[in-house]
């Protein structure tokens, strides 16, 4: 009965794809995702296993931030996004973009995602009050800005008092090495790197856990990349899933997946180590009743952004 079932859906999805090849735009697929933030997909990335499984060319563009890869897919340019910060992906389908939640890349804590304040300025959790009136570097419309609003509850901190200057990561560790600002608020293994070389996490990464503080990237696509080639778009997210399982095991090329990443060895193994990857029963439990789930309600998040019939279960 499995074996019919798998035949027809099979079927199906053939005939999807027959029927859309005219408009579609399956002779590539472009994916966008992040350097400094490493995944097990990027081995698969490198050794063309995607190309194999897809059987068409994949474009992969690195971006800033999730809300540069939004701005990607809305002009056409890009089909997938992946490790797309969830907070980009919501302020979007807030705005009636037609993208869609496909998958989740990770969830992570504070190791990836963090604020860091130069030691130079004396500021720390215990007297974090002193942020205000002060210059404060922050990528704004991602995943760093909500570590940002909710570490400034833990420590007391009122965001409208401070200068909030938009600053991707990278912009924002020189600008703390610099002392232009007395903070910054980051993402990627490099730029953190580069802050605590002249600063401290304004909280541990246990303090954020504590603090119930929560980060989850996601896999996201264009309705039209969607509807027309769904055979596509389930094939990449088995792909990712199988190189998730692979590092699961421990049988991933760290080699490989560090300078894809453009990161040292010992850098890249220390970040993805924050990283949760989530299996596809979870990534299931989540996006209908878990963190992802009360996630999106807690920020208002329009009904029909979250599609799971796409993951490999």
């Amino acid at each position: 009965m499995k074996k019919i079932l798998s035949f027809i859906l099979g079927s199906i999805v053939a005939l999807n794809l027959s029927m859309s090849v005219a408009n579609s735009a399956a002779k590539e697929v472009r994916v966008a995702f992040f350097l400094e933030w490493p995944t097990p997909n990027q081995e698969d990335k490198v050794k063309g296993i995607y190309e194999k499984a897809l059987g068409v060319p994949v474009k992969w563009t690195n971006f800033s931030n999730g809300g540069a890869m939004t701005d990607a897919m809305l002009a056409g340019d890009i089909d997938i996004s992946y490790s797309q910060g969830l907070v980009p992906f919501i302020n979007a389908v807030k705005s009636k973009a037609p993208l869609k939640l496909v998958d989740i890349a990770m969830e992570y804590g504070m190791g990836g995602t963090t604020c860091v304040t130069s030691n130079a300025s004396g500021i720390t959790k215990a007297n974090g009050s002193e942020l205000e009136g002060k210059k404060v570097a922050v990528p704004l419309g991602t995943m760093a800005e909500y570590v940002f609003d909710e570490s400034m509850k833990v420590v007391g901190a009122d965001r409208s008092k401070m200068d909030v200057i938009q600053m991707d990561p990278e912009e924002g560790a020189a600008a703390l090495v610099s002392g232009d600002v007395v903070m910054a608020c980051l993402f990627g293994g490099n730029s953190i790197k580069a802050a605590t070389a002249v600063g401290s996490r304004l909280l541990t990464v246990q303090e954020a856990r504590d603090a119930g503080i929560l980060g989850i990237d996601i896999t996201s696509v264009t309705d039209k990349f969607m509807k027309e080639n769904p055979g596509m778009l389930r094939t990449f997210i088995e792909v990712t899933h199988e190189a998730n399982a692979r590092y699961a095991s421990g049988k991933s090329d760290m080699g490989v997946i560090a300078k894809d990443a453009e990161m040292k060895l010992g850098d890249m193994k220390e970040t993805i180590g924050g990283f949760k990857f989530l299996t596809p029963s979870e990534t299931e439990k989540s996006m209908t009743s878990g963190n992802l789930a009360g996630f999106l309600k807690g920020m208002d998040t329009p009904n029909g952004a979250v599609d799971t019939s796409f993951l490999p279960l």
